[in-house]
C-alpha cells in the first residue's frame, strides 16, 4: 500500500511539473515563475530531487560515482552549492512539450540548472569547466555541442577528473 502511495504522488508530482513545462513552452506561463524551483537534496553530482519525489538528472554531462573519492568530492560541491537553493531548471524536450520530456534509462527526466545571481549561472556548464564532468554524447542535445569544447578545455588543463595522477 505504501509503494502504491508513493507511486502516485510520484505521478502527481510529474504530471504537474510536466503540465507547467508544457504551460511555458506554449507561452502560456511565465519562465521565469515556471520553473523556478528549489533543490531539495543533491543525491549525486548529477542527480537532485525537487520536491517530495521528482527526480532529475543533469542534461549532457555525466560525474563520477559517491564511492569514488573523486566522485564525493563533486557530490559534495554540488551539495553546497544547491541544495536548499532556488534554481531555475529548463527540461530537455524533443518537441517542446511535457510530452516530449527526455528521460534516463530509469525515467528521470534531464534537466539544466542556472542558479546564482540572476539565476544566469550553468550549473551544467560550470562542472564541465571545473573538470568536474564529462559529456554524456548519448544524452547531448543539439543546442549543447559546446559542452564538448567545455570538457575539452578542462581536459587540456588538467582540471578535476582530468588531473594527472602525481
Amino acid at each position: 500500500m505504501h509503494t502504491d502511495r508513493r507511486e502516485m504522488v510520484m505521478s502527481k508530482t510529474n504530471l504537474i511539473l510536466a503540465v507547467v513545462i508544457a504551460l511555458v513552452a506554449l507561452g502560456v506561463a511565465d519562465p521565469a515563475l515556471g520553473n523556478t524551483r528549489t533543490i531539495d537534496e543533491v543525491l549525486s553530482g548529477d542527480l537532485v530531487r525537487i520536491g517530495e519525489t521528482f527526480v532529475a538528472r543533469l542534461t549532457g554531462i555525466t560525474v563520477p560515482p559517491r564511492n569514488e573519492i573523486m566522485g564525493y568530492r563533486i557530490y559534495d560541491f554540488t551539495k553546497r552549492q544547491l541544495e536548499g537553493k532556488k534554481v531555475k531548471i529548463f527540461t530537455w524536450t524533443t518537441d517542446n512539450t511535457a510530452a516530449g520530456i527526455v528521460r534516463d534509462d530509469d525515467e528521470r527526466p534531464f534537466v539544466q540548472i542556472y542558479y546564482g545571481k540572476g539565476m544566469e549561472t550553468s550549473f551544467n556548464e560550470l562542472l564541465l569547466k571545473k573538470g568536474y564532468a564529462r559529456v554524456d554524447t548519448e544524452y547531448l542535445p543539439d543546442e549543447l555541442k559546446h559542452y564538448l569544447e567545455l570538457e575539452k578545455e578542462a581536459r587540456d588543463k588538467g582540471l578535476g577528473i582530468w588531473a594527472k595522477e602525481k
